[in-house]
């Protein structure tokens, strides 16, 4: 059987997953969660079903419509992939569903545990996710490859006074647990136990699991537009400073979508997460995670907002099918991104970014002179960590492609084109043969004007790859 991923267990033969239920119960004392994962299959399924794992501890899988056990079972090698981790294999007998009941590892390498000491109110400890690239198998089991996309509810146990919020919509206020309703997911007395409270979330579009986030804390909230709310944890200082950096918000997203075409996701609020957070930002939709180190009292991190902001067209809208095709999550969204500056920030200050892009994408290609694979649009990834070849190739290579077939065709016609784009694939994840068949069967005789192959399959940068010129540079 074939993998549909190179970074994933999933066999190509075997269903995707369209829902999971989460149950999850918080135990900060330990930096472990126990929960459940309710796995709905688009229909019954006989055989194998390979979901992904790492440092999961699986205790028990059962079909939820009868209680029977469903056998599963690990590899006979007890010895993890060291990128891949493990599958779990599950054998289904005409099935539409099953329940795995599981146990988080305190080494898991989604979850960031962080102690009262290590944020900015120090009252409290904290737990945030980072599922990008394929650590959402750390979290729960589940099918953790771009090319499956599925909606989600998720029920999350916290001690008092702790609050949640999740890249998905809150279904319901908080309330105290009630006794039954945690099912197999743990004993009724640790679900139900004193001092603690459920909180609800509902995500009805078909995201991948990379997308899956939360975070819990001592979390206070502002509005700060008609779509948008700041949230934070450490006090009101950091929140009144968060709220102000970011009141362009609003402005971006209908600059977006006049660019892109509507906004599909509802809300588009931000969380400023404590300073251990690796990245300058996360584009899980609904619910952006920032770094405070984005928060200059002069609005210049609404760059980052910018960028975070167009994923919700291109990378969450339209995902990348496996990691080898991340340009066009990345290229897409550097390209729309500074379209949007453009908008709201002037063509000086676009055109400043496209500078410093160009500068970082000759730096990569010194980084990578002896291995010139990862210079390419769609490099061979088999058996390579895609965090360990992170890179800005996806991001100024792939943004560079595109404003090659911009200057060729015009900007409106390539605007034509990508709105054209986003409504054809929206909720979809796609390979980059997907993506040229459209440009060459939507902009005709693009192929005999631009060498493509050189652009996806090529090393280095194409000697029609142009330097952007800005005054401020």
């Amino acid at each position: 059987m074939a993998r549909l991923d190179p970074h994933s267990f999933t066999e190509s033969s075997q269903p995707l997953a369209k829902h999971v239920a989460l149950t999850l119960y918080f135990d900060f004392a330990a930096r472990t969660i126990h929960g459940s994962a309710l796995l709905t299959l688009p229909a019954a399924h006989t055989g194998p079903l390979l979901l992904d794992t790492r440092s999961l501890v699986i205790h028990s899988v059962f079909d939820p419509h009868t209680n029977a056990p469903i056998p599963f079972s690990f590899p006979s090698d007890p010895t993890p992939d060291p990128v891949l981790g493990q599958p779990l294999s599950l054998s289904l007998s005409a099935q539409s569903a099953a329940l795995v009941v599981f146990s988080t590892s305190p080494s898991s390498s989604a979850l960031q545990w962080l102690s009262p000491a290590q944020t900015a109110s120090k009252a409290h400890p904290f737990v945030y996710t980072q599922c990008q690239s394929i650590h959402a198998r750390s979290l729960f089991p589940c099918q953790d490859t771009p090319a499956a996309r599925l909606v989600f509810s998720a029920r999350l146990n916290l001690p008092h006074p702790l609050t949640a919020v999740m890249a998905a919509a809150r279904a319901a206020a908080p309330r105290d647990p009630v006794p039954g309703e945690a099912g197999s997911a743990c004993p009724d007395a640790l679900w139900c136990a004193p001092g603690r409270s459920v909180e609800e979330f509902i995500m009805d579009r078909p995201i991948p699991a990379y997308l899956f986030a939360f975070a819990a804390g001592d979390i206070a909230a502002r509005d700060v537009g008609l779509r948008t709310r700041v949230h934070a944890e450490g006090g009101a200082a950091l929140l009144d400073a968060a709220a102000r950096e970011f009141a362009g918000a609003e402005e971006m997203i209908r600059a977006g979508e006049a660019l892109f075409g509507p906004y599909e996701w509802g809300r588009f609020d931000l969380l400023v997460l404590p300073p251990s957070f690796p990245y300058g930002g996360m584009e899980n939709p609904m619910m952006v995670f920032l770094t405070p180190t984005v928060i200059k009292g002069d609005a210049s991190g609404a760059q980052v907002v910018a960028h975070e902001l167009a994923h919700s067209w291109t990378g969450n809208l339209i995902t990348n099918k496996t990691n080898e095709h991340f340009w066009l999550n990345e290229g897409f969204t550097t390209y729309a991104e500074r379209r949007i500056v453009e908008v709201v920030q002037g063509e000086e200050t676009a055109a400043l970014n496209m500078g410093i892009g160009w500068r970082g994408l000759n730096d990569e290609m010194e980084r990578f002179k002896d291995n010139m694979e990862f210079t390419k649009l769609k490099p061979n990834l088999e058996g390579i960590d895609p965090d360990e070849i992170y890179s800005q190739v996806p991001y100024e290579k792939g943004f560079q492609f595109l404003w090659r077939i911009e200057r060729q065709v015009g900007r409106p016609t390539f605007d034509d084109f990508l709105k054209k784009y986003i409504a054809k694939f929206k909720f979809q994840s796609i390979d980059t043969e997907t993506f040229l068949e459209f440009l060459k069967a939507n902009l005709p005789g693009i192929e005999n004007q631009i060498d493509l192959k050189q652009w996806v399959e090529g090393t280095g940068i194409p000697p029609d790859a142009m330097e952007p010129l800005s005054s401020i540079y």
